[in-house]
């Protein structure tokens, strides 16, 4: 350390005598010390004090011009307060009140002329040692004064971010209850639809007419509540990932007819004006894509320019905009605040998401809207004032088909018994209340019945009577399930066809039971009409 010392500390001496001086340079170039500067004027002791950044100072205080103690006081004003500078007093003036002086002054050592330059040394060395370790300690506390705020930042950035995340987890959670409780509206409602009216249709005394509305009502009740499922469904393999586009060839002219003829009447029922503008050019008839998102995306602002549009018309439009496709729905209705143009297509937000609104409905169209028009690598979005009505749009790529096939697809009304009076349906079902409702479509259609309650069964029933013509297969069954009675089945008979009859509506089930084997799939709920027309293509 003393070696480190002698090799790095500045020495400045302030001595009017330069026989002093020579004496004391003598004395420190001996020792080890090269860094020292001197001057005999003490006038210059202050910008060479600057200059040189000196750790120790050899000073007179008898000295023309201005004194030691005139020194010390610029030194004072001059050094930092809680910086160490050792000044090391060489005088001959011996007085008491001098040392008095000179050390209240600043000086943290005294010696009186003549003095011993072995004392001097050993003195010189020890206000160095002090100054070094005064500088180690005032490094020692710049770091942990740095790592101090350093780490008060982090603490305070950390508490940002967990107030934030603190925030944004209540958001969610007062979203979700919102969700939860809008989602627990719309399925306690049409259920108390059901059951008040089904209880209401026991009444013997009932007329006709009455029991027509009751069942309309019924039949209004179960759609929406199966809306509100189907929803929830959608919205959870979102989430989860599971959305995936599924491309194949689509007709637009088609697509928008059908969805013309299906809404219009809803509109026209209110009093509303529905028009459909199809702005397509020659030969543009056939695209690429995933046809059944394109019309979910397009249900769902069409069914919700219908719920919201009191009075006036709804213009459905459909015009290719440069290389894409584009789709819009203008309507007259109540339109949509400024604020709410982006948060309505996010989840669980709606643009009243209060208790007391108006309208029925989960609130997760447009979110799912939005999550398929992405997957279309498309864009979605409004225009609207409030009290103005609102325009949505919707943009896809337009891929055009290089197919121009205007084949037209004709859908058979007649009864399914007129095709074939002796085809046997084998109906793999377990449950009592599926299998009833199945049987009753089939028997009225006059179809001998097979049931099967296990996936075993179905199997032998297959092995046994070569003369069962179509299977349908429910997947959840007790021993093999529908894939496995599937692949057995088709193990030994492989001409026959089997349709898949299940309440797995996930994404990926139908490709899941045509990798079975399965040469259809149907989605429980399933109407008696849609089931014939499915059977229709296999017998």
């Amino acid at each position: 350390m003393n070696n480190l010392i002698f090799k790095n500390s500045r020495i400045l001496i302030i001595d009017d005598k330069e026989a002093n001086i020579d004496i004391l340079l003598g004395l420190l170039e001996m020792q080890g010390y090269s860094h020292i500067q001197t001057t005999t004027d003490s006038r210059l002791a202050l910008g060479l004090f600057k200059s040189f950044n000196p750790d120790l100072v050899l000073l007179d205080l008898m000295m023309p011009h201005l004194s030691g103690f005139d020194v010390l006081k610029q030194l004072r004003e001059t050094i930092p307060a809680d910086a160490y500078l050792p000044v090391l007093v060489l005088t001959a003036d011996m007085t008491a009140e001098a040392r008095k002086r000179a050390l209240a002054g600043g000086a943290k050592d005294f010696l009186v002329k003549p003095f011993d330059l072995g004392e001097v040394s050993l003195r010189v060395n020890n206000l160095l040692f002090a100054r070094f370790l005064h500088q180690q300690l005032y490094n020692q506390n710049q770091i942990l004064e740095e790592r101090v705020q350093e780490r008060t930042s982090e603490l305070e950035q950390a508490n940002l971010e967990l107030i934030v995340a603190r925030d944004k987890a209540l958001e969610s959670d007062r979203l979700k209850i919102s969700f939860l409780n809008n989602v627990s509206h719309e399925i306690r409602t049409p259920f108390n639809g059901i059951l008040g009216f089904l209880s209401l249709l026991q009444d013997h005394d009932l007329s006709p007419k009455d029991r027509d509305d009751y069942i309309d009502i019924i039949n209004q009740s179960a759609y929406r509540l199966m809306n509100t499922i189907n929803d929830i469904v959608e919205i959870s393999q979102i989430q989860a990932g599971q959305n995936r586009p599924d491309v194949c060839e689509t007709n637009i002219d088609k697509l928008v007819e059908e969805l013309a003829l299906r809404y219009g009447p809803d509109a026209e029922s209110k009093g509303i004006e529905f028009r459909l503008h199809k702005n397509l050019p020659d030969g543009l008839q056939y695209i690429y894509t995933d046809d059944i998102k394109l019309r979910t995306i397009l249900s769902n602002l069409l069914a919700n320019a219908i719920k919201f549009t009191e009075t006036g018309s709804i213009d459905f439009q459909v015009r290719q905009n440069a290389h894409n496709l584009e789709f819009s729905i203008k309507d007259t209705g109540m339109g949509i605040p400024a604020s709410k143009h982006s948060v309505i297509f996010e989840r669980f937000m709606q643009a009243d998401p209060s208790n007391t609104r108006k309208f029925d409905g989960s609130g997760l169209g447009l979110s799912i809207a939005k999550a398929h028009v992405e997957l279309l690598e498309g864009n979605i979005w409004v225009e609207s004032e409030e009290g103005q009505g609102a325009t949505f749009f919707v943009l896809i790529p337009l891929y055009p088909s290089k197919l121009h096939l205007n084949k037209e697809v004709q859908v058979l009304n007649e009864p399914l018994m007129a095709e074939k009076k002796d085809v046997k349906i084998l109906v793999a079902e377990d449950d009592e209340v599926n299998f009833d409702y199945v049987y009753l479509i089939l028997t009225k259609a006059n179809y001998p019945v097979l049931r099967a309650r296990t996936g075993n069964e179905a199997v032998e029933l297959c092995r046994d009577n070569s003369d069962i013509d179509l299977i349908l297969m429910d997947i959840k069954l007790p021993g093999l399930d529908g894939y496995s009675a599937t692949k057995a089945i088709h193990s030994f008979r492989p001409e026959i066809p089997i349709i898949a009859l299940t309440a797995y509506a996930l994404y990926g089930e139908s490709e899941k039971a045509m990798e079975a084997g399965c040469n259809d799939y149907l989605a429980k709920p399933v109407k008696g009409e849609d089931l014939l027309a499915v059977m229709r293509k296999f017998i």
